[in-house]
């Protein structure tokens, strides 16, 4: 077995926090002071970071439409749906690929989609390949959707695109300077990419797909159309009497703001006392950037142009306003469609204590910070949040679609070891809770293994479900995996559990095999020297790889590089923990590959085996150069 490690030479570094902050989490939430602390340094330092950390939404997702080729991708894959064209999901063979190319699938069977899927068998190399390609053409598809992979696939895309087939990537690895040739690239690291949190796994990127598709297909009074979300603030509530002294707007596409509108308007006499404490505004604001009311009402008109209105108590307040001040300063009324987010949610959220703004918007996981309330450009903010989340609530093919894949996406970003921070929080907290909701076969997978379905926990998934969903693709049969994920027969469920298990097994006897085998490796003072795991061998088997150079790094608290030897090629997993950036570190190596790809903390490669001399002293070069 490999020697024990004593290379753990961190320190502990206490990150001093701001005790007012500690203070205010503790009084509004009545954590003990420690643990305010801690999520502070952690960046969790407000009450509404807090709310967002502890009470994370099913509904606070953010919308699909933020990576730019979005609605590019899904408009192709809407054309093949309608043409009954043939379309192949590709995957990879761990747990993120196989949960990804099972939510695109499953998906697109229920919109009666023709589509099919493959994932690397045996010794196929990790992402797409020119075999895979040239299979896909002899087949008639002219459609491939890639999940988990592609991201670095430039000479396969090119090859799909000289042979008539497009090609949609979604993937969430490191992407590089030069780009695939795809039809469309759904990734939070392309560059200038605008997606609000990077980290997302694969199974994401894919749920986010669906999403976007299910909202086009589901949600058209909403999907694609500009809508202006506005408010006022006035000096009282007579809309005869009372003025404006400030109009704001949003406008708003698919879940994302694409411009905003703001004015103060001059009035006759002074502001009411009660209004100042309200909103913040003074006479002096007035005074200094009010302009004159029919000239904002003008600039308003032109901003909004056809769109239709949305604004809380719009219907009973805003709009009558504003009809008064256009007759009163125009002589003309506004004529756009108006919806009332108010009179959505009395009707939709019976039991909540109010219906204010305020109390809507936080019962459905939105949150913000309260001071900002009463501002006009703010309050339109929030009315938009609270709007797009009601619409997706009562559309209960949308609900459906969180609580059947979200759980897939869990899985897949647990077991990619994801940080559980931001999105991906969301994501695991809400699809651990919707489990009983999700694929049969990952019930009676959970069931196996005698967890409580209704208490499972990431640690359960990361140490229980993951490994045994990985173990096909390790020695060789990944399609197990997507076949119980994807399936919805009680037997053959029962059959792939058991088969799994077995795989599982004999998963864990090669590890066990190849560990043995390079244990005389593992010498002490090398790893001393070098601060790297660095193992090349015919004995270790190509599928456990990845999970051998976890094992050692975690263990000795390094970066690991495991490389399987073939009589031709070689296949690597590297695998660090901490600031090593893994993949920073196969780029600089990028000449001596065949293929290669990953994110900071994992990798792999394929090389020839001639070439095996030339990587160790590259690496161990590469080695003496880095500074923690």
């Amino acid at each position: 077995m490999p020697p024990s490690s004593n290379f753990d030479k961190r320190e502990w570094k206490i990150i001093p926090v701001d005790q007012k902050k500690v203070t205010e989490l503790v009084e509004q939430f009545h954590f003990p002071d420690f643990i305010a602390s801690i999520l502070i340094s952690r960046g969790i330092d407000s009450p509404e970071k807090t709310y967002q950390y502890t009470k994370p939404s099913l509904l606070g997702l953010y919308s699909p439409f933020y990576f730019k080729d979005m609605e590019k991708a899904i408009d192709r894959i809407v054309q093949a749906v309608s043409n009954k064209e043939a379309i192949l999901i590709f995957g990879d063979k761990d747990v993120d690929g196989v949960t990804a190319t099972s939510i695109v699938y499953k998906f697109l069977q229920k919109i009666d989609a023709n589509v099919a899927y493959r994932v690397p068998e045996g010794n196929d190399a990790y992402g797409i390949s020119r075999k895979v390609i040239e299979w896909a053409a002899l087949n008639d598809f002219t459609l491939i959707i890639t999940v988990d992979c592609g991201i670095t696939s430039i000479e396969e895309i090119e090859y799909a695109r000289s042979v008539g087939i497009d090609t949609i990537i979604t993937d969430h690895h490191e992407a590089r300077e030069n780009l695939p040739d795809a039809y469309a690239i759904i990734n939070p690291k392309t560059p200038g990419s605008s997606y609000p949190f990077q980290p997302l796994s694969g199974a994401s990127t894919a749920f986010k797909l669906i999403c976007a598709l299910a909202e086009k297909i589901w949600l058209s009074d909403y999907y694609n159309q500009e809508i202006v979300f506005l408010d006022i603030e006035t000096t009282g509530l007579n809309p005869t009497k009372d003025e404006i002294i400030e109009l704001g707007a949003v406008k708003i596409k698919n879940g994302i703001q694409t411009d905003e509108f703001q004015r103060f308007i001059k009035i006759s006499f002074p502001l009411p006392q009660e209004i100042k404490d309200l909103t913040g505004i003074t006479d002096e604001i007035l005074e200094k950037e009010g302009r004159d009311a029919g000239d904002v009402l003008k600039e308003f008109l032109e901003f909004i142009g056809k769109s239709k209105l949305i604004g809380h108590n719009a219907i009973d307040f805003d709009l009558k306003f504003l009809q008064a001040q256009f007759k009163k300063h125009l002589g003309q009324s506004l004529s756009n469609p108006a919806e009332d987010t108010l009179k959505m949610s009395r009707v939709m959220l019976k039991k909540i204590s109010s219906h204010k703004l305020s109390t809507v918007a936080r019962s459905l996981g939105v949150y913000f910070d309260q001071k900002k309330l009463h501002r006009s450009v703010m309050d339109s903010k929030v009315c938009a949040e609270v709007y797009r989340r009601l619409i997706i609530q009562r559309n209960n093919r949308l609900m459906e679609l969180y609580y059947e894949f979200l759980p897939l996406a869990a899985v897949g970003t647990v077991a990619d070891v994801m940080p559980l921070n931001g999105e991906n929080r969301t994501i695991v907290k809400n699809g651990l809770k919707l489990l009983p909701h999700s694929s049969v076969g990952l019930i009676h997978l959970l069931r196996a293994t005698r967890l409580n379905i209704n208490q499972v926990s990431s640690k359960d998934i990361g140490w229980q479900i993951a490994p045994l969903l990985n173990s096909p693709g390790r020695v060789g049969s990944a399609s197990f995996s997507v076949e119980l994920l994807i399936t919805n027969k009680i037997k053959e469920t029962e059959e792939l559990v058991e088969e799994i298990i077995s795989q599982d097994t004999t998963r864990k006897g090669l590890v066990d095999e190849s560990l043995d085998a390079i244990s005389s490796s593992l010498d002490k003072a090398s790893l001393e020297r070098d601060k790297v795991v660095l193992i090349f061998s015919k004995e270790v088997s190509r599928g456990v790889s990845g999970l051998i150079a976890s094992r050692l790094s975690s263990q000795f608290r390094v970066p690991a590089v495991i490389v399987s030897i073939d009589e031709e090629t070689a296949v690597g997993s590297a695998r660090a923990s901490g600031n090593f950036d893994v993949v920073k570190m196969l780029e600089s190596l990028s000449d001596l590959f065949l293929q290669f790809g990953g994110h900071k903390s994992a990798g792999g490669f394929t090389i020839p085996s001639s070439r095996l001399d030339s990587l160790k002293s590259r690496i161990l070069e590469y080695m003496q150069g880095f500074k923690p």
